[in-house]
């Protein structure tokens, strides 16, 4: 996905090791493991390589953000299964529109491990209502660098199930936040698991 167009390059296959809370769903799974595919000798995939054929029928639940700050992103790009949540364009509002209040420090907490690298999973529910019916959702968040090999834009992917009713929606934290941090290309051990505490039971 370019930004405000979309996407390009090839992919080597290449799997993730770890086998984590990312592979919830096989939707996320084939997204993390397309992701994973494109890291050249180990390092953070280019933001440039990403190409949107290839990601195929997850692509309404991908969005694209940048990074502002190590705690902030902004959305760049959204599809529009993420849209439908909050009936408007979310190109320009933070990622943390998609959340409670109470819930957007974990969230920033999780941006800043993927800011230094790191691969996030949440889990997230919206509670029913009268007339709000309760959803659940699994959002992973995953690196991407700019020409200069900086972290810099995040690749979202959310899978959500139940009915959106009246919007907007938002998400509460359901479990602790699952934290990957992958190693460097000269590093060729196993990813390491961080929980970063605050989810719900």
């Amino acid at each position: 996905m370019k930004e405000g167009n979309l996407m390009s390059e090839h992919l080597p296959t290449q799997g993730l090791e770890a086998q984590d809370a990312v592979a919830a769903t096989s939707m996320i799974a084939r997204v993390c493991t397309y992701w994973a595919s494109l890291r050249e000798n180990g390092a953070i995939p280019k933001r440039s390589a990403i190409d949107a054929s290839a990601l195929g029928a997850a692509l309404p639940h991908i969005f694209l953000a940048e990074l502002i700050t190590p705690r902030m992103a902004k959305m760049r790009i959204c599809g529009h299964q993420i849209e439908d949540l909050q009936g408007v364009d979310m190109r320009g509002m933070p990622v943390a529109a998609l959340f409670m209040n109470e819930m957007r420090g974990q969230l920033a907490e999780a941006l800043a491990q993927v800011s230094l690298g790191a691969r996030v999973t949440l889990s997230l529910r919206a509670a029913g209502k009268a007339t709000h019916p309760q959803m659940t959702a699994t959002l992973a968040l995953l690196p991407l660098t700019d020409p200069a090999g900086k972290i810099t834009r995040v690749m979202g992917v959310l899978d959500r199930q139940g009915a959106i009713g009246p919007m907007p929606r938002r998400f509460d934290l359901a479990t602790p936040v699952q934290c990957v941090t992958l190693p460097s290309p000269a590093e060729p051990s196993r990813p390491a698991l961080r929980v970063i505490q605050g989810g719900k039971a």
